[in-house]
């Protein structure tokens, strides 16, 4: 994806012409009016958010540093685990009794853990970015485009309740 979301509000403004399709900040499925708040036209190319609504968003950025650091970890345990599986498997080792022996959380344990663990954080990232790209006045094709799914994807983001 060739967009960057530091370009985001200067994309805001030119994506306000587009509002007729969604409506302006905070409009609902039902509500498409095609132009922005006067507070939003005022608030300039910075997006107009205020440090409180960012703040989920970093926590949220934060969180995903995290889940990452987690994954570093388990990364080293899971090859350590598949190294082990492959050894005994070409040993002759039955795969009940390799997978049956394995020492809590076995290889198919981590990376369920793994998956859990990076889709949680990176879901709650990208609910705060779209509620704050939302805010800012971005229209839900603009968004679609900067996280390269659908409108429709966004909309659903956008009902679900935050994390």
């Amino acid at each position: 994806m060739s967009q960057h979301l530091g370009d985001s509000g200067q994309r805001v403004l030119a994506d306000r012409e587009d509002a007729s399709v969604d409506g302006p900040r905070g409009a609902g499925p039902e509500d498409h009016g095609s132009s922005p708040p006067d507070d939003l036209a005022a608030a300039g190319s910075d997006g107009g958010g205020t440090a409180g609504s960012d703040d989920a968003t970093l926590r949220a950025i934060d969180a995903l540093s995290g889940a990452l650091a987690e994954l570093r970890r388990d990364t080293q345990l899971l090859e350590d685990r598949l190294r082990d599986l492959r050894r005994r498997r070409s040993e002759g080792g039955a795969w009940r009794d390799i997978l049956g022996d394995e020492e809590p959380p076995g290889a198919m344990q981590v990376v369920s853990r793994m998956l859990a663990c990076l889709a949680k954080a990176s879901g709650t990232l990208r609910k705060e970015l779209v509620d704050s790209l939302r805010r800012e006045g971005a229209s839900i094709p603009a968004i679609a485009k900067l996280f390269g799914v659908t409108h429709q994807r966004i909309s659903n983001l956008l009902r679900r309740a935050p994390e």
